[in-house]
């Protein structure tokens, strides 16, 4: 072996004590069901708004000096490209980054895939073909895989949606995102929980489901989780997944009650 291909790997060799820790998960849910509140309590994150609705994030505001939510809008895939590199730089104070959401990223990539000149022009510009699919679905799983190796808390959001399941042919609940690319995403991060609502006689809660149940798709690499929480923030998942390295704030309750003042 060469010198200078000796010298690269020694380069990519990394002691268990220098890996970061921090995780990526995957929250997908219903709109309207607060996976992007979820994510916002996390620590210092940096939250790239795709879907452009940040009204959810005005009922923390009396907060913002500690929690410090910082909010950008991407125009484009190569915006998400400059974003990477920048978070990759490290020269930012940012701890967690939130893809909010990829279902609306998918969509964006999408039309620029239609809106290229290159594209053949006997194609419809607005019907989509199996090779734009293929184009897509690689375009995203790179684009997935980058920011989910960064040496940070990353975190992507999902709208729900429906899928077959290829060996039984069930209706299976998953993100909704093309198929083969919904399941390479679920396979890339640590935890994929569903977000959904639950009520008793007196008030409604927020859950995630981090394990799989009937049709709903979920899983929990770290195996700290158990079968869910209520409530969930990404303080108290990202607190469990990595054995308390991520500290949840003193004052969690009384900003979760501002979340529940402003939701009735």
């Amino acid at each position: 072996m060469d010198e200078k291909t000796l010298a690269r790997l020694k380069n990519k060799v990394t002691g268990i004590e220098d890996i970061p820790n921090t995780s990526n998960i995957l929250l997908y849910a219903d709109a309207g069901m607060g996976k992007t509140t979820a994510a916002a309590l996390s620590p210092k994150p940096l939250i790239i708004n795709s879907e452009g609705g940040t009204l959810s994030l005005n009922r923390f505001k009396k907060f913002h000096k500690q929690l410090d939510i910082k909010v950008m809008r991407p125009d484009s895939i190569q915006d998400l490209q400059d974003i990477f590199w920048y978070l990759k730089s490290g020269d930012h104070d940012r701890k967690t980054v939130i893809i909010d959401s990829l279902t609306e990223i998918q969509t964006l990539s999408m039309d620029e895939i239609l809106a290229d000149p290159k594209r053949d022009a006997k194609h419809d510009k607005d019907t989509p073909t199996l090779q734009d699919y293929g184009k897509n679905t690689n375009r995203m799983r790179k684009l997935v895989r980058t920011f989910r190796d960064l040496s940070m808390n990353v975190v992507f959001t999902c709208l729900a949606g429906e899928t077959k399941d290829e060996e039984d042919g069930s209706i299976k609940i998953g993100p909704e995102l093309m198929p083969k690319l919904g399941n390479d995403v679920m396979g890339y991060v640590d935890v994929v929980g569903y977000m959904f609502a639950s009520s008793n006689k007196e008030e409604t809660f927020r859950k995630v489901l981090t394990q799989p149940k009937g049709k709903f798709k979920a899983k929990d690499r770290s195996g700290k989780l158990g079968m869910g929480m209520e409530d969930p923030t990404l303080f108290h998942i990202l607190n469990k997944v990595t054995d308390g390295a991520s500290e949840i704030p003193e004052n969690i309750k009384e900003i979760l009650e501002e979340v529940r003042k402003h939701e009735s």
